[in-house]
């Protein structure tokens, strides 16, 4: 058993490194001469070209360094990594048979990810389907549960649902109860970026869970929701959420047209990590890895950005820095002038979650015809859900994903999943651990709810820009979904320095 390595001086396996070896070369064509002048024919002749930073080479920098490339603007891109693509990991060693895993991002959804999309469909990626989420076997209060037992009224009852709840859980599905009491609430939300000024400002002084209770919420719906009640009794961890941050979520999920619960979800042919690199490839030399930055200084023409890079100080002048620096590495960067007070609050204060991924490989698909499913909510904080990926590799080999607690071991996660797996053996190979939190430039993970009673500490300022400085992200967007929220935040700012 082993743990990834995310901490190594490069941050490159060798076979990651042959391929970043590869993409080199086809960047030098991509970026020939003739190619950039064909590509600077495209653009408005009439818009200034700028120069602009990109801080940070995960998908988000990436994405906005292409749009602003495609604009026929002067971009760098600093990555502190020796590898591009941030919280976008797809190992390939040392699995064997051509096998793979997403060790980072991990899917997308159609509906819903709009940008990503447009990225699959210009570069000509392969999409698959990725069956993770259908056929479900749940782990509750001990007792494992299918979807059709989730759907039963006597199973339901022994939860603690109301009828009104049954009732609707019977017609939707269990993962939906959210909506029979968001659903009426929601068509108040005419613009998904402006929760505030629509008669329910006061909800952000009112936890979700109260306010759940007061619409005749049960017990169960409460505790299912994962929110909190006044009453000190807790759901789950981080559940102490205002009513307005939960139904602003959740009317911004409507306004994409997706479920609450995203059943149908895909992933990239190779592994996720694909776009990134395709990103980086077409970037070029634009991208200059195992540059950390050590200071930045913004002014009203320009900003100056310090870096390290081989060892050596530098420094970097641009008409505008588009920060896509995780903020709890951010908040350590000294800044001249300081943020203004409403940035600085969010910089300091923006919490993120932490995990890691568990990538099991076995000889032979066991699961098969021995388990219900292997789509499995476990219960078990080590490795908490489990399903198969790379499945279209032609091999009689097998490899289960899985997420665990930021500490967990492979050993520590191996070890639970013999102890839930509700089949009768195993013919397990190797189990690799990829601890997030051990990576120095990408150890949050997703973006935490705002604090409650606190959103307008938060929002919009999270996202504006302060003067030449613009922010993009997974963070920096109304709804945190990984490369869907990063390419979202990176459209945006490129369209921001673009327009100025």
């Amino acid at each position: 058993m082993r743990e990834a390595d995310p901490s190594s001086p490069n941050g490159l396996s060798r076979r990651e490194a042959i391929k970043l070896a590869g993409a080199t070369i086809t960047a030098s064509l991509i970026t020939s001469p003739k190619h950039i002048q064909a590509q600077e024919s495209k653009t408005d002749p009439a818009k200034r070209r700028k120069r602009v930073i990109v801080a940070g080479g995960g998908i988000g920098g990436l994405c906005c360094a292409f749009e602003l490339m495609e604009r026929g603007h002067d971009v760098t891109v600093l990555e502190a990594a020796g590898r591009p693509g941030g919280h976008v990991r797809t190992i390939h060693d040392p699995l064997p048979d051509g096998l793979y895993a997403d060790v980072g991002a991990e899917h997308f959804t159609k509906p819903g990810y709009d940008q990503f999309w447009k990225y699959i469909e210009k570069f000509k990626l392969e999409a698959l389907p990725y069956p993770r989420r259908v056929n479900m076997y749940r782990k509750i209060d001990g007792k494992w549960r299918s979807e059709e037992q989730l759907q039963d009224r006597t199973v339901l009852k022994t939860f603690g649902f109301n009828d009104p709840e049954i009732d609707f859980i019977v017609k939707h599905g269990w993962t939906e109860l959210p909506r029979l009491y968001f659903d009426p609430v929601i068509e108040k939300f005419k613009d998904e970026y402006q929760p505030f000024g629509i008669g329910l400002d006061d909800l952000d002084k009112t936890l979700a869970g109260d306010w759940l209770a007061k619409l005749g919420a049960s017990d169960a719906a409460i505790r299912f929701n994962g929110v909190r009640r006044g009453d000190g009794s807790t759901a789950a961890k981080n559940s102490d959420v205002s009513a307005l941050f939960r139904i602003w979520q959740a009317a911004i999920v409507r306004k994409r047209h997706l479920p609450i619960f995203k059943r149908e979800v895909f992933r990239l042919k190779g592994g996720n990590q694909t776009l990134p690199d395709t990103f980086a490839a077409k970037l070029g030399d634009r991208v200059r890895l195992a540059c950390p930055i050590s200071k930045i200084e913004r002014g009203d023409t320009g900003v100056t950005v310090h870096f390290t890079e081989f060892g050596e100080k530098k420094k970097l002048d641009a008409e505008y820095l588009v920060s896509c620096i995780p903020l709890m590495i951010l908040r350590k960067i000294p800044v001249e002038p300081d943020w203004p007070a409403a940035k600085k609050f969010v910089i300091d204060n923006v919490q993120f979650s932490s995990q890691s991924r568990v990538v099991i490989q076995s000889r032979t698909k066991f699961w098969k015809g021995d388990a219900p499913s292997i789509n499995l909510e476990t219960g078990d904080s080590n490795m908490y859900l489990v399903y198969e990926t790379a499945d279209e590799v032609k091999t009689n080999r097998g490899v289960l994903m899985g997420s665990g607690t930021p500490d967990v071991t492979s050993d520590g996660a191996l070890a639970s999943f013999r102890k839930f797996y509700p089949g009768k053996a195993d013919t397990i190979e190797q189990c690799i651990v990829q601890n997030w939190s051990k990576d120095p430039w990408a150890f949050g993970c997703e973006r935490l709810p705002f604090p409650f009673g606190q959103l307008s500490k938060f929002w919009p300022h999270i996202h504006e820009p302060v003067g030449r400085i613009h922010f993009a992200g997974a963070y920096a967007d109304n709804l945190p979904w990984g490369m869907d929220a990063a390419t979202r935040s990176a459209n945006r700012a490129a369209e921001m320095v673009d327009a100025a």
